[in-house]
């Protein structure tokens, strides 16, 4: 059995306490501070394409919503917090796609008791969309040949990959019996994951942080 340091539960936990937060209020300062924090999140992690992503991805909703506040809202200071509201919820996203690892975090749910059955679920979605793709490509260059040609947006390819989807269901089935998965059974992991301290200081500090900027403004 061997022991990995993970902050991925703790981050996802304070990722979602910051979304419902900005949700209900409405301070500039909290969504500056988590742009800012999530910024400097992604630069120490060298998540060049997350940082790239977190400045122009919500820069026309966010422009968009303020130039709608200022035209027909009545308050146009109400579109400052939009807009920065937008670009937080973006650093959000950003910062869980390009810092939480989504099979390590389901692997330690359900080492905290999340139904097995549901976790491997999803971890085999997962794992079988690099054939997914590969089997779209195949309809595609097999569709090219009968002189017909498939675009993303055809029913016929969704069609066709549901049904090649519904096949695999069953092999994947199968499969994990095979390997004596059991829903009700008790299982044994030779990974067990600990919260790493650091990352847990680090992010206990922005929490904190984060919730004086909230109450102070």
């Amino acid at each position: 059995m061997s022991v990995t340091k993970s902050s991925a539960l703790v981050l996802s936990g304070l990722l979602l306490l910051l979304t419902i937060e900005l949700s209900f209020t409405s301070s500039i300062y909290l969504n500056g501070f988590v742009v800012l924090a999530s910024a400097v999140y992604l630069m120490t992690k060298k998540k060049w394409f997350g940082l790239f992503g977190l400045v122009f991805f919500p820069l026309i909703p966010a422009l968009g919503t303020y130039w709608s506040v200022y035209l027909y809202g009545n308050n146009p200071d109400y579109g400052l917090v939009l807009v920065s509201r937008t670009f937080a919820f973006a650093a959000i996203g950003m910062v869980f796609a390009f810092g939480v690892d989504l099979e390590e975090l389901l692997l330690i749910l359900e080492q905290k008791k999340l139904p097995t059955s549901f976790v491997y679920g999803i971890l085999v979605v997962l794992h079988a969309m690099p054939m997914i793709q590969k089997e779209i490509v195949a309809l595609r260059e097999a569709s090219l040949f009968r002189g017909k040609k498939l675009h993303f947006y055809s029913p016929l390819m969704y069609l066709k990959v549901i049904f090649v989807a519904n096949h695999w269901r069953d092999s994947y089935t199968e499969a994990m019996f095979s390997r004596g998965f059991d829903e009700e059974g008790e299982r044994t992991h030779y990974t067990q994951y600990k919260v790493c301290p650091k990352g847990l200081a680090i992010l206990g500090v922005l929490t904190v942080i984060s919730q004086i900027i909230l109450i102070t403004t």
